[in-house]
């Protein structure tokens, strides 16, 4: 039995195959479907590519001892509600190191309707002998990593992102002659990394109320359906009836940017868009739209996004 089949052991996968040397689980929830890719790094320690569309994949599984999971999100989030309703987010470049002895959640959703991201399973005893054989030097300590970062806590924040993208950026790029070596090296590297994490770079995993949770998620979905709508971030709080603060902590972590980065970055692909469609509107015009009073200002913006001015990302696409 896999690492992936023990953690979630009496969850009903779709489906399992393989594909040029790894095991493939598919996977189908309400309104979507996904998979894992999985790779055997080596006794006791598996890698999963994970690609989802979906609005949830939850199933209830029972807690596994002696399990660890480290989740890295590339692009989307994963939300999971607690017994008591509160929830909490894995968001974009964020590292979670979770404890699968002490599962409490209830529940989990796909906010966004979207996942991409990177396991690491490590079957604790076995994965420790492993380590010990292979790379003795490093003093690897599992069960200390456990202890020390969820000892409190069932699951763990990394916030040093710099590290992390190091770590896993370019993983899914890899060339396939090399990827079992590799993910091997990255599997020791994450692990030093995490067997010296000081406290200042972890966190216990931000936990939101329902309602601020659902709030959120609402403000979310209209920047994205009105990307040009002259709303400041006040007003969007009052309108769907959260506080300023309670809004801008919990969109950071759903989406992995500020609510104002992400509103700048909404606005400039539609103003994007308009410089390149049939309309043929002026510069001035589309600033004028996209909430700007002032061209140099709307210009400034969009270059900030796109690296160059406006007019010449037009002329570059028409």
């Amino acid at each position: 039995m896999s690492n992936i089949e023990q953690a979630y052991r009496g969850y009903g996968f779709a489906g399992r195959g393989q594909k040029n040397g790894c095991t493939v689980y598919q996977l189908k929830g309400e309104g979507g479907s996904g998979e894992m890719v999985c790779y055997d790094i080596a006794p006791g320690i598996q890698m999963s590519f994970n690609q989802l569309t979906m609005d949830s994949t939850f199933q209830s599984i029972a807690p596994v001892k002696k399990f660890l999971q480290i989740d890295y999100c590339i692009e989307g989030c994963y939300e999971v509600e607690y017994q008591n309703g509160t929830v909490s987010f894995l968001g974009e470049g964020d590292l979670c190191v979770t404890d699968l002895s002490r599962q409490v959640f209830v529940s989990s959703r796909l906010p966004l309707r979207k996942y991409r991201g990177v396991t690491l399973f490590l079957e604790v005893e076995k994965a420790q002998h492993t380590l010990s054989a292979g790379f003795p030097q490093a003093e690897i300590n599992l069960a200390g990593i456990v202890n020390e970062l969820c000892g409190k806590e069932q699951s763990l924040l990394v916030k040093s992102r710099e590290d992390v993208e190091r770590i896993f950026g370019k993983l899914s790029e890899v060339d396939e002659r090399i990827q079992a070596p590799y993910y091997w090296i990255k599997t020791m590297e994450l692990l030093l990394f995490l067997s010296v994490l000081d406290e200042g770079q972890r966190q216990p995993l931000k936990i939101f109320s329902g309602e601020v949770a659902r709030s959120t998620k609402a403000v979310y979905h209209y920047i994205l359906e009105s990307p040009l709508a002259k709303v400041t971030i006040s007003e969007l709080a009052s309108q769907f009836d959260i506080t300023e603060s309670s809004l801008k902590r919990c969109f950071r972590s759903i989406s992995g940017s500020s609510i104002g980065t992400f509103m700048k970055a909404k606005r400039m692909e539609a103003a994007a868009e308009l410089l390149t469609a049939g309309e043929k509107l002026s510069i001035g015009e589309i600033a004028e739209r996209a909430g700007y009073e002032n061209q140099s200002k709307f210009s400034a913006a969009f270059k900030s996004v796109y690296g160059v001015t406006p007019l010449l990302y037009q002329n570059r696409h028409l």
